[in-house]
C-alpha cells in the first residue's frame, strides 16, 4: 500500500531548510510522545469532582510537561523555552520554544475528549512552527511560516493543506469563543451579546489550541477570547495565519508579532479574513 501521508510530509520537509526540519520533526515527536500520554491516562482515570475550571490542575499537566521540558533539554539543550507549569526557562534568546502541555485541562478532567498538548517555536520573536496535537481526536494541526498550514488525520492516515472557510456573510458565520483568563463575566457576556445575535451561532469548546486550530481547518469562521496566555495561542495564531486567516485586535487592526510577549494576555480575534468582527 502507497503511503499517502509519507509521500505529502516529505514534500513538506523538501519546502523548508534542514535545520528548521530538524525543529519541526523534534515538535511533532514531543508532541506526540505527551499526547500519548495523556491519552494513556485519560482512558485510565475516573473524571474528577467538577470545581473551579478555571483554578483547575491536574497532576497529568505536570506530567506533561516534564515530558516535554526533558524531550526539549535534550534535543534542544540550548534553547529557551516557556510553559504554563515551569515558567520561563532563558537560555539562548533568539530560539524560544512556547508550550502549554495540556490545553483544556478542564475538558480532560472532566472525559471532555477536546484537549491538547500545544507546542511552538519562535525565532527572533516571530514563530516559526507550531503543533497542535489532539490525542483523543486522533488529529495534529502542523504550521511553518510562509510554507503552510497542514492537517494530520491519524486515524485515517492523512496529510493535507488547509484553509480557511470561504464564508464572506457574518449572518451564515459559525463562531467560537471562550473567556481565556478573564474573570470579569460580565465583560464577556457583553462581548459574545455583541455578535450572538448577527451571526449563525456562537460555542465554546474549552481549548483554545483546538478552537484556533477549527478556524484554520474552516470549521470555524472566527474565534474571539479574552486575557489569552500567549503559551494558549502560541500554535494556533500561527496555524490561523498560514491557513489564510487573520490574527486581530478587538478593534479590527492586525496584530503584529511583534507585539506578543510570553508574560502577557492578550484580547483577540482570530477570523477567516473575511467575515468582519469588531469590539
Amino acid at each position: 500500500m502507497i503511503n499517502l501521508m509519507g509521500i505529502v510530509e516529505d514534500m513538506i520537509y523538501k519546502r523548508i531548510s534542514k535545520n528548521d526540519g530538524r525543529f519541526l520533526r523534534g515538535a511533532m515527536s514531543i508532541a506526540k510522545k505527551a499526547g500519548q500520554k495523556l491519552l494513556e491516562s485519560y482512558r485510565s482515570e475516573e473524571p474528577v469532582e467538577r470545581g473551579t475550571v478555571k483554578e483547575l490542575k491536574t497532576i497529568y499537566d505536570e506530567t506533561a510537561d516534564k515530558i516535554i521540558r526533558e524531550s526539549i533539554e535534550k534535543n534542544f539543550p540550548d534553547h529557551s523555552y516557556v510553559t504554563e507549569e515551569t515558567g520561563f526557562i532563558a537560555k539562548q534568546k533568539d530560539y524560544l520554544w512556547i508550550i502549554d502541555p495540556l490545553d483544556g485541562t478542564g475538558n480532560f478532567a472532566n472525559h471532555n475528549p477536546l484537549f491538547a498538548i500545544s507546542i511552538s517555536l519562535w525565532v527572533n520573536g516571530a514563530p516559526l512552527l507550531g503543533v497542535i496535537e489532539a490525542p483523543m481526536l486522533s488529529e495534529r494541526f502542523v504550521a511553518i511560516r510562509e510554507k503552510g498550514a497542514y492537517h494530520y488525520d491519524l486515524f485515517r492516515r492523512t496529510l493535507k493543506m488547509v484553509n480557511v472557510s470561504k464564508n464572506n456573510m457574518l449572518e451564515r458565520a459559525y463562531v467560537l469563543y471562550c473567556e481565556g483568563g478573564e474573570t470579569d463575566k460580565a465583560r464577556v457576556l457583553n462581548i459574545i451579546k455583541g455578535v450572538f445575535l448577527d451571526v449563525k451561532d456562537a460555542r465554546k469548546l474549552g481549548a483554545a489550541a483546538i478552537e484556533l486550530a477549527y478556524v484554520g481547518m474552516g470549521r470555524s469562521d472566527c474565534y474571539i477570547t479574552t486575557r489569552i496566555s500567549l503559551w494558549d495561542i502560541a500554535a494556533g495564531v500561527l496555524f490561523v495565519k498560514e491557513a489564510g486567516g487573520d490574527i486581530l485586535h478587538f478593534d479590527g487592526v492586525p496584530y503584529q508579532w511583534s507585539e506578543f510577549d510570553a508574560i502577557k494576555s492578550y484580547d483577540l480575534i482570530a477570523s477567516n479574513g473575511k467575515i468582519k468582527i469588531g469590539f
